[in-house]
């Protein structure tokens, strides 16, 4: 079995259509089949919120290999949107670096959404990183334990954030922290019209088109690509 790593239900949308939840020894996650192959999916949320849950979801089984998934931000104009790459090694801020394969790209990882470009142009300058997102730098801290070390490990992100795009990022959290205070985490159809109508259409097709990315990409690492 494969385990599936990924930071949001938004993200993993395409992948959820083809399993099913279940809760297992306290772990809430999703199994089926993807790809050919038996998968686990966890959802850790942003920043890897319990770095314990995870060692918890990762004990449940004696997995294949590891994959981390989901979306990032461009800290470099080389990158397109939606553009899939895979990341060789992961730094945080003030940390050493965590070399997680031959090749590929570098990311850093922080605790916090940084929307603006003068903070990813300071966090490339100080890391030399190729892309920003939450939760690489946990996982790969987290797969070097020698309890979990001997699984294969691999991170494919899908590009999202560009440069320039500091309003749209804007509104995309304000949405998200709507839809967090519903029990549903869906937003009522009067908070849409008080949000606007236009900028929840937009930032909902483009989720969808990330979520479909990062599907294709998670085939695409199951299928050995």
């Amino acid at each position: 079995m494969t385990a599936i790593i990924l930071a949001t239900r938004s993200e993993a949308s395409g992948l959820l259509r083809h399993l099913s939840a279940v809760k297992d020894r306290g772990i809430f996650h999703y199994r089926g089949t993807l790809a050919a192959r038996n998968v686990a999916l966890y959802i850790t949320r942003p920043g890897v919120s319990s770095k314990e849950q995870v060692r918890r979801f990762l004990r449940l089984h004696k997995y294949d290999r590891v994959i981390l998934s989901g979306s990032c931000a461009s800290l470099s104009a080389t990158f397109t949107h939606l553009q899939t790459v895979r990341v060789a090694q992961a730094v945080a801020p003030g940390e050493k670096i965590l070399t997680l394969a031959d090749s590929g790209v570098r990311t850093v990882s922080v605790r916090h959404l940084v929307a603006d470009d003068a903070g990813k142009a300071d966090l490339r300058a100080q890391t030399g990183a190729d892309i920003l997102d939450m939760e690489t730098y946990s996982m790969a801290q987290i797969m070097a334990e020698a309890e979990f070390v001997s699984a294969p490990f691999s991170v494919t992100r899908v590009i999202d954030d560009l440069a320039g795009e500091e309003k749209y990022l804007h509104k995309e959290r304000a949405l998200r922290e709507i839809t967090m205070r519903t029990p549903t985490g869906r937003a009522g159809f009067t908070d849409i019209l008080r949000f606007g109508m236009w900028d929840f259409l937009r930032i909902t097709l483009r989720r969808r088109r990330v979520a479909a990315a990062i599907h294709r990409a998670v085939a695409g690492q199951l299928s050995g690509g």
